[in-house]
């Protein structure tokens, strides 16, 4: 047996003492108990229904976003128990970001899990219009932004030796031939999220995206009690926030740990077997 033989059996061995037993707990309602969770972006449809479903499996949560009085009627909408906080982060702010970070940190002691829902598109435009000041202002928000924000908590998990969790909420668009800025930041967006899980797996950091279709959400123009009937996918009809974020609290839960680098569709088909 050689010396280099013996060496990685010493290593293994070594390893498999650090194994901890994985627990088995599946109660959905405390499957977050003592998280600190923040969604940038946590005022728009989909930010809030995953605010209201990590709260309710015993999450703390702070929800971010750039209107200080939305986020103050976002709030609002949750028990007064102290444990859903608001804060005005904006992400295109870049070398702020980190300082926006540490006060998020010092709301609740830590923060566990970032869940990136930020992000804005364009209507009625065409690759033959569209001009580089459109394509830097989505581009910014859900590209740059998001990559400095990972970068900023990533850092932060790894100091603190905190074995966290990062979510970005990608689109369906981004499995789709691309030549809007939204579709290119979506496209971009899902390699990030391999990268990142690449890059932040050995610190026990466990990153994923979701990429949901088009949902019932104020920013297509979906207000409550409108019909959810379309054409955009072939079950016909749209995502409901709701199932979005019950896929979010798996993917930043310990039911979710053995899921990394993966972008999970809720799309009705659409960028996976239905691809336009």
């Amino acid at each position: 047996m050689g010396l280099k033989t013996i060496v990685k059996k010493i290593i293994a061995i070594s390893k498999e003492k650090e194994i901890v037993p994985v627990s088995h707990n599946v109660d959905l309602n405390q499957i977050l108990k003592d998280k600190v969770a923040i969604i940038i972006g946590g005022s728009g449809g989909i930010g809030l229904a995953v605010a209201k479903s990590f709260y309710e499996s015993g999450c703390k949560v702070i929800i971010c976003g750039t209107n200080e009085s939305k986020l103050i009627d976002c709030v609002s909408g949750f028990p007064d128990d102290g444990q859903v906080r608001y804060m005005v982060f904006n992400i295109t702010k870049f070398y702020a970001i980190r300082e926006s970070v540490i006060e998020s940190v010092n709301i609740f002691g830590k923060v566990d899990i970032l869940v990136n829902s930020a992000g804005v598109h364009t209507d009625k435009i065409d690759f033959f219009s569209i001009n580089p000041e459109e394509y830097d202002r989505i581009m910014n928000i859900n590209l740059k932004g998001p990559y400095f924000v990972c970068q900023e908590y990533g850092n932060y998990m790894i100091r603190n030796k905190i074995k966290g969790h990062i979510l970005l909420v990608s689109s369906s668009r981004g499995s789709e031939p691309a030549w809007s800025p939204y579709g290119i930041s979506k496209w971009a967006l899902n390699g990030i999220t391999k990268g990142l899980a690449q890059m932040l797996m050995p610190y026990g950091i466990v990153v994923n995206g979701i990429a949901p279709g088009s949902t019932a959400t104020e920013l297509i123009g979906v207000k409550e009690g409108d019909s959810i009937y379309t054409f955009e996918n072939r079950v016909n009809r749209l995502i409901i926030p709701d199932e979005v974020a019950n896929v979010a609290k798996l993917l930043v839960s310990s039911a979710g740990d053995m899921i990394i680098g993966e972008t999970i569709h809720i799309s009705g088909g659409r960028g996976t077997v239905d691809i336009r």
